[in-house]
């Protein structure tokens, strides 16, 4: 899997599209779009023509875990015939629950999805004991997608010609517009994802600062180029209505006792 995924992108320039709430307020499709490979994450393959102003429309790879992984049954004709026909779908399997016995990811992605995991659960419990992050014991927070592919990337396919970041500000900025989803539940925190999900838990599930630190390190070594939109730090920003009338997300199924997401 990695070799087909290397093979992909040899020698190709790649631009990874976070989903902070600030690349709603620019226009960089074109920019974005310039780049041989466009990676996408999540709720970004499901977005309207107005929203792929900031984001850009093409999507060669898209990444997703399984709370975002339903948007493919959503665009199940474009995946199978039509324009994702030729995207790759890499799925993170960071979770909340590793805890959780019987409990498999398989069986919680839509049927019919062709797609090719990264790394596996014993190497995501390993790459956050290394950054001193135990999240066996369901203390620390887990890494966000974005964080789980930079690393997959710089660290096992390396056949790119460059690696560039935009939309990414590591849940610094947010938004005070709290949504409330079908069952009622409001938003436990202001969103930082410009898809403005319903958060069960009052803070981001991600360790911002690990995360945002590693990543400019990565960068002042040359392995990536962040292209980041204003700056990263904590900031409340004006919410334009860029989700008006589009569908709430939560951010999990359900809450348990070893899956605090």
């Amino acid at each position: 899997m990695v070799g087909s995924i290397q093979d992909f992108v040899k020698n190709k320039s790649i631009i990874f599209v976070g989903n902070s709430v600030e690349i709603m307020k620019h226009k960089h499709a074109k920019f974005i779009e310039s780049h041989d490979i466009v990676v996408r994450f999540g709720r970004a393959i499901s977005a309207t023509p107005e929203q792929e102003e900031s984001l850009g429309s093409r999507c060669d790879i898209w990444i997703t875990g399984q709370f975002r992984a339903p948007e493919w049954n959503k665009n199940r004709e474009n995946f199978e015939k039509g324009r994702f026909k030729d995207t790759r779908i890499l799925v993170n399997r960071c979770r909340g629950n590793f805890h959780l016995k019987n409990w498999n990811l398989e069986d919680r992605l839509p049927k019919g999805m062709k797609y090719e995991f990264m790394y596996s659960d014993e190497e995501i419990i390993s790459i956050m004991k290394s950054f001193d992050k135990d999240i066996l014991k369901c203390k620390d927070l887990r890494p966000s997608a974005g964080f789980i592919s930079i690393l997959w990337f710089v660290n096992k396919i390396k056949t790119y010609k460059s690696l560039n970041l935009i939309g990414f500000d590591f849940f610094a900025k947010t938004v005070p517009h709290r949504r409330t989803d079908k069952q009622g539940y409001e938003s436990a925190c202001d969103p930082h994802s410009w898809h403005l999900p319903v958060y069960m838990m009052a803070k981001s599930a991600h360790d911002k600062d690990l995360e945002q630190q590693y990543v400019s390190y990565l960068e002042r070594n040359g392995k990536l180029k962040w292209h980041v939109l204003s700056d990263l730090k904590n900031k409340t920003l004006v919410y334009d209505g860029w989700m008006k009338g589009e569908k709430r997300i939560k951010t999990a199924p359900k809450k348990s006792k070893v899956s605090k997401i």
